[in-house]
């Protein structure tokens, strides 16, 4: 029988005997099944359960690794051997443990132990300071980390890792991913990825490169293609998203939704209509009261089914929802509510009416920091950027909106069910 595994993950499976052994490059490309392959084949030789599995949080490092193991076809040699306890996975006679790494309120789960191994899945998404702590914690001899990834910025410390790796520091092992090294994915999905990807997710999702968040996000924006005069289709219903400002701009943003179910054209989001209101330029201030009043009668006419808000703006959320307004805490992840709204746009599937005249001059000038991506940071420059947040919380957080562009259908129920963490299978 031929073995399901592609060449790329044998490769890696037979050469991932270093200190730390690096999968690496673009979605859909086979990594997470060649790494968790080459650590689960490693924890069979260990003489003890000092053994971990880390996601970015609890949850994705399940959904990414133990259900892969029990659900995959290119890791049903380990099946038999294994079994979930809800908390923990046990297999043979060992126990691994399950701990999440979404920020650095976690490193006590890190702290005060020895691993004899360790698998990181999205690695890159982990805080420096715990990547430290798991490097630490591989003090024994035999001691080894496994670990998946997307690219992220070129100065990453896991890229320093990499580097040294291909400069032949014994202690680190690299192989780089490809979608041609998948020969599961057919040509349909690489175009339609490239057609769904663009700017920084292009170059890091799709070529597997590490580099830096620089120049226009929405670089293939283009008025005659993206705006319209009239509504692309009838609203099934409304959503909107404000973002909150007082000194600054207040932007609120109300998006149509249309399931497509029954002209069967396919979901289709659009920006209806705009509210902004600009201190600077009008000289005078507003009250919390007064942008409620102005709320009511701006979203009056759309039946509004949900709010989505910036959660930091708690009083004014109150204020509304006193009111008997339907508030929502938005999603703020910034980086994962951009990619979202880039797929969108570029399927058609996001368009904007052409009297949201605010948002559309956002669009148009929202660029990434220089500075921050100096220092390893992806995030927009904050100059002029209100009405295209407030779209960017409608877009995020909105459960029809959130889809995994690299999965395919039969995966798409379980991404929405997980609402806002990224995850991206194998």
């Amino acid at each position: 029988m031929t073995s399901p595994l592609s060449k790329k993950q044998m490769e890696f499976i037979a050469n991932s005997t270093s200190k730390w052994n690096m999968a690496h490059g673009s979605v859909r490309t086979g990594k997470t099944v060649g790494t968790v392959f080459a650590f689960m084949h490693y924890c069979n030789t260990l003489p003890d359960s000092k053994i971990y599995i880390v996601g970015h949080t609890f949850d994705t490092a399940y959904r990414n690794v133990v259900r892969l193991l029990m659900e995959s076809e290119e890791l049903q040699l380990f099946r038999p051997f294994l079994a979930w306890s809800g908390k923990k996975l046990h297999f043979r006679d060992k126990t691994i443990t399950i701990l999440g790494a979404k920020d650095s309120g976690a490193i006590g789960n890190f702290q005060g132990d020895t691993y004899s191994a360790v698998y990181c899945d999205e690695m890159t998404l982990y805080p420096e300071s715990i990547i430290d702590m798991i490097d630490t914690r591989l003090s024994k001899p035999y001691s080894r980390g496994y670990a998946a990834m997307n690219p992220s910025h070129p100065k990453h410390k896991l890229k320093e890792w990499i580097d040294k790796a291909e400069l032949g520091d014994p202690n680190y092992y690299q192989l780089h991913f490809t979608l041609e090294d998948n020969p599961y994915v057919d040509e349909s999905y690489k175009q339609r990825l490239r057609d769904s990807l663009s700017g920084i997710f292009y170059k890091r999702n799709y070529l597997g490169l590490w580099c830096l968040a620089e120049g226009a996000i929405f670089d293939f924006w283009d008025t005659k293609i993206y705006t319209r005069d009239r509504a692309p289709a009838c609203a099934d219903y409304f959503i909107a998203g404000i973002d909150y400002g007082s000194v600054n701009a207040f932007a609120c943003i109300v998006v149509g939704v249309s399931s497509g179910i029954q002209n069967q054209t396919g979901k289709q989001l659009w920006v209806e209509a705009e509210y902004y209101w600009d201190p600077k330029k009008t000289e005078r201030q507003k009250t919390n009261s007064e942008f409620a009043n102005d709320l009511q009668e701006f979203l009056e006419p759309y039946a509004v089914k949900q709010i989505y808000i910036d959660p930091s703006a708690e009083a004014f959320q109150l204020e509304l929802r006193r009111r008997g307004m339907h508030v929502v805490h938005a999603n703020n992840d910034v980086e994962n509510g951009i990619q979202i709204m880039t797929s969108e746009m570029k399927r058609g599937a996001l368009l904007v009416r052409t009297h949201c005249k605010n948002l559309i001059r956002e669009i148009e000038t929202y660029v990434w920091d220089n500075k921050a991506a100096e220092k390893g940071w992806d995030q927009p420059k904050k100059t002029d950027d209100h009405a295209v947040d407030a779209l960017r919380y409608c877009i995020a957080s909105h459960k029809v909106a959130i889809y995994d562009p690299y999965a395919d259908a039969s995966r798409q129920k379980d991404y929405i069910k997980s609402r806002y963490e990224p995850t991206r299978r194998y």
